[in-house]
């Protein structure tokens, strides 16, 4: 039996439904998201600086909901594996979901397995639309592309034993299949008590609807402006393109696919947490004022949880 698995995968991409039925599993424990471990981390294996590591995660929406301790008598790499010991069971698989940054990782668990998690990205880009980190799907791949680059270049620093690939589609479609070979990897039996994770939960059964969702809900150049971005990745991971014709974008249209981007991150942001703390934060940016900032910061974190699901 191994000690630590990371879920590798783009937001948006199944990572949360994946968390519930591998944490229903009496051997695995998988806490959820944990990126704010690496993102601060070079690329080059450089660790940060613990005393601005401690304040970046003051203001950590993620970090913040973990309940973690901070220990700080000690450096950035010894906190680090102190957490994890905190997240640990004895006699059980800690599993931890990761959205980008993967080829950090074995700077510090040069041992550890990897699930790479993958979705179509016409349906992630769709997805990343309603919970407005885009305006249209030609920027709403973009957080896609950048995580399977990251995961291409994790591909290189690990042993293919370490890896196993598993398609989000599939998983909906035979999804104890699919645990079965997740719970294989990782040296435990398949447990029923997997698929129990709508007892404990607001997520559904598995719904075959949710794949290919693309083919109903995006137009044929919605299609094209994914695809002109993320065609080689697609290919390299088994996606089939649309069939519609390769596209380039001009100068107008790309400045119209920008400024609607721009306009729809504005709105969403308005709407959900409302003009004056929007205003606030701006404010607070452009001016430096930190005192502000980390109040601003604390008061979005709240609403922003209040909406998950």
């Amino acid at each position: 039996m191994i000690d630590i698995v990371f879920i590798c995968g783009a937001l948006r991409s199944g990572s949360s439904l994946t968390h519930l039925m591998l944490d229903h599993h009496p051997s695995i424990k998988n806490p959820g998201e944990f990126d704010f471990l690496f993102e601060k981390v070079s690329d080059d294996g450089i660790f940060p600086e613990i005393s601005s590591y401690h304040n970046w995660l003051s203001l950590h929406r993620i970090f913040q909901s973990k309940s973690l301790q901070v220990d700080r008598s000690l450096n950035y790499q010894e906190l680090i594996h102190s957490f994890i010991k905190q997240l640990s069971v004895d006699g059980s698989v800690l599993a931890l979901n990761i959205h980008r940054s993967f080829h950090r990782i074995p700077f510090l668990f040069p041992d550890a397995k990897y699930i790479h998690l993958i979705r179509d990205p016409r349906d992630v880009a769709r997805s990343s639309i309603g919970m407005g980190w885009a305006g249209n799907v030609y920027y709403g791949v973009d957080h896609w592309v950048a995580t399977e680059r990251d995961w291409i270049l994790l591909e290189k620093k690990v042993l293919p034993e370490q890896f196993l690939q598993i398609k989000f589609e599939t998983l909906i479609v035979i999804p104890e299949q699919v645990l079965g070979r997740v719970c294989e990897f990782v040296g435990l039996e398949y447990s029923e008590r997997m698929m129990d994770y709508t007892l404990k939960s607001t997520y559904s059964n598995p719904d075959a609807s949710l794949v290919n969702q693309w083919k109903r809900k995006l137009s044929v150049r919605e299609a094209q402006y994914v695809e002109l971005k993320a065609s080689p990745l697609m290919s390299a991971l088994g996606y089939e393109l649309s069939g519609a014709q390769l596209i380039s974008i001009g100068l107008f249209a790309k400045s119209k696919l920008k400024m609607t981007n721009k306009l729809h991150k504005v709105n969403f942001t308005i709407k959900r947490y409302g003009f004056f703390l929007w205003s606030k934060e701006r404010f607070s940016r452009l001016f430096n004022l930190k005192t502000m900032h980390k109040q601003v910061v604390g008061e979005k974190n709240k609403i922003t949880q209040s909406f998950l699901k």
